[in-house]
């Protein structure tokens, strides 16, 4: 008779790690946001969340984010996965900074492509997941 020594003993796995989180969020959001999913790539933002962008005040909260995103998805916007150059957290808190690529039509309707830089803060979420609490985009000079 064989025993199975794992049965009814509870599966234990390390929680993600930020980095871990970070690079799957990155993948996710850039194949939603390039399908014009804005809502899905808002849900990765707390209800609460504040969004700064070059081009206009602070925007404040996840609904207000998501109107925010469909302006640049309406406008037929391409999202390049952003390059994070440093990804760091402390418990419950993780922080990525790098850069960032969108391909928007100009007047002609060319593309044209936007850089810039970006910080965001992420805080982890009682189900374990992260969400961005503040995003902070700054366009390179054109």
């Amino acid at each position: 008779m064989s025993r199975n020594f794992f049965a009814g003993a509870p599966l234990q796995t390390k929680p993600e790690t930020f980095e871990q989180a970070f690079r799957k969020l990155n993948a996710v959001v850039t194949e939603a946001f390039n399908r014009g999913d804005v809502k899905t790539c808002a849900g990765f933002y707390s209800e609460d969340a504040t969004l700064f962008l070059s081009d206009r005040a602070p925007v404040r909260g996840r609904s207000a984010i998501e109107g925010a995103l469909r302006e640049y998805a309406s406008a037929g916007a391409k999202l390049s996965p952003v390059d994070p150059i440093d990804i760091r957290s402390s418990g419950d808190m993780g922080v990525c900074a790098g850069t960032y690529v969108f391909e928007v039509p100009n007047e002609n309707g060319a593309p044209a492509e936007q850089r810039g830089k970006f910080v965001t803060v992420f805080l982890r979420q009682p189900d374990g997941s992260w969400k961005a609490v503040i995003d902070s985009l700054l366009s390179d000079a054109t």
